[in-house]
């Protein structure tokens, strides 16, 4: 069963690991609090790829109300805020080829010092006989997992990352489904404890709810838990806070206004090696992030928010297009492949024919048969067109002789009966084939079947 609202965010930063971890290649080590800042030059870069999607495909899926909302602030907070650059896959775009071949592009190409983010806003699954969990992208189909993201392809996806450190952060149905044991917040904090934590390795979780379904509603357009996420972030006003930190300041907010208890805790099976993810602040950002702020965008952030959505709307019209496109090029292919079988049934037609006047030619001829006089001629062209004339018929030589005169053209064929088949031949590819009606009418087909003709007799 899906449940009412799925969202999950996973930052990733894992140490670049080709050879077992005694030998494990790590990345630029961070010795003072002047290095760990963005400006110092040693941080690695900041990657994000962001999911929202609030319009399922299936109507058997429910849709969602803020988890675009949602991805869409988290994507400007991270890109103002902290640093990150920003790739974002929302409604149509996050389909499950789609998400997961950006994931996999991420683990292929991230390096040991960078920071990588992947957040997540959509439904979520339980597989209560496996006790496991799901995505469900945009593209689903509702009631068939085959068509979800399974958990342990985000593990490997985070394990295969060559970035410092994992942090995932679910807002999810069932997204508890994921975490391992947590550690707790250390007596004291202060610079040294940062930079132990960027340092070392990590694989670590966040999320809104153990493996209960969660809420798509909250405050100003987000869920629960990412207003109070969000709302954190941006009030932070020193030059670096970890995930640790964050979680100790909502969940209690969340669980007093709400039936979710958040948890916070390494993801398990990923890599885990005692570090943690920290936020770094950016240098381009103006000033710490205010309550007022965060109700009601700037007019320049209105502006950028805009943009974004005349950018949205122009790549699903590229990406509609392209879809009608495909969608052309195949029923061409098709009307193609139509003409072709056309073509070879008109053709298996005719050998039938042949084959059948062959099959006739022991019978006894039809050389008597009274056909000899003036005929009125009915006809279809092969390419669909009529026309009427007149045909004389006459026996020369052991042979007929037909003369056509339609319009101000004149045929001359000759030929014989086959069997019960008089065939002529008349200078073209294929003969026209008459078979005799008992009312005296000979019925003919031409051009191998695809044109037929009608003489009666004149009285």
């Amino acid at each position: 069963m899906i449940c009412i609202r799925a969202l999950s965010l996973i930052v990733i930063f894992i140490i670049l690991s080709s050879t077992p971890f005694a030998h494990a290649a790590r990345g630029v080590e961070i010795k003072n609090r002047d290095d760990l800042s963005h400006k110092s030059g040693k941080l690695g870069a900041y990657r994000a790829l962001v999911i929202g999607i609030n319009d399922y495909k299936d109507p058997k899926i429910p849709n969602l109300k803020t988890a675009v909302n949602d991805a869409k602030e988290f994507a400007n907070l991270l890109q103002t805020r902290y640093g990150f650059k920003v790739t974002m896959l929302l409604d149509r775009q996050a389909t499950r080829q789609g998400i997961m071949d950006k994931m996999r592009e991420l683990a292929a190409n991230s390096l040991p010092d960078e920071s990588i983010l992947i957040y997540y806003a959509g439904h979520g699954d339980l597989d209560r006989v496996l006790n496991d969990g799901w995505w469900v992208p945009v593209d689903a189909t509702g009631g068939n997992p085959a068509t979800y993201i399974d958990n342990n392809y985000v593990q490997r996806v985070m394990r295969g990352m060559k970035a410092r450190h994992v942090l995932l952060v679910s807002d999810s149905c069932y997204s508890g489904t994921l975490f391992g044991e947590s550690r707790s917040l250390p007596t004291v904090i202060d610079d040294r404890y940062y930079m132990n934590l960027y340092n070392e390795k990590s694989r670590w979780g966040m999320t809104s709810g153990n493996k209960t379904p969660v809420s798509d509603s909250g405050s100003e357009g987000h869920s629960i838990f990412a207003y109070q996420l969000i709302k954190a972030l941006k009030k932070n006003d020193q030059p670096y806070i970890t995930t640790q930190e964050i979680c100790s300041r909502i969940a209690p907010i969340i669980a007093n206004n709400s039936e979710q208890q958040p948890l916070c805790s390494p993801v398990r099976d990923s890599g885990d090696q005692g570090g943690g993810f920290v936020f770094v602040t950016s240098t381009t950002a103006s000033s710490p992030y205010s309550d007022a702020s965060y109700l009601k965008k700037s007019a320049p952030q209105a502006g950028y928010d805009e943009l974004a959505r005349q950018r949205e709307a122009l790549e699903r019209e590229k990406q509609e297009l392209a879809r009608e496109k495909l969608e052309l090029e195949h029923q061409k292919a098709l009307d193609a492949e139509r003409e072709q079988l056309a073509a070879d049934r008109r053709k298996l037609e005719a050998e039938r024919q042949q084959l059948a006047v062959t099959k006739r030619s022991s019978q006894p001829t039809a050389d008597d048969k009274k056909i000899v006089g003036v005929y009125n001629v009915t006809g279809t062209n092969p390419n669909g067109t009529t026309y009427r004339g007149m045909l004389t018929l006459t026996r020369n030589d052991g042979a007929y002789v037909l003369v056509w005169r339609i319009g101000n053209s004149s045929y001359t064929g000759t030929g014989n009966f086959q069997g019960d088949a008089l065939v002529i031949n008349w200078g073209q590819n294929y003969p026209v084939i008459y078979s005799v009606a008992e009312d005296g009418r000979l019925i003919g087909t031409w051009n191998g079947g695809n044109a037929t003709e009608v003489l009666t007799p004149v009285k």
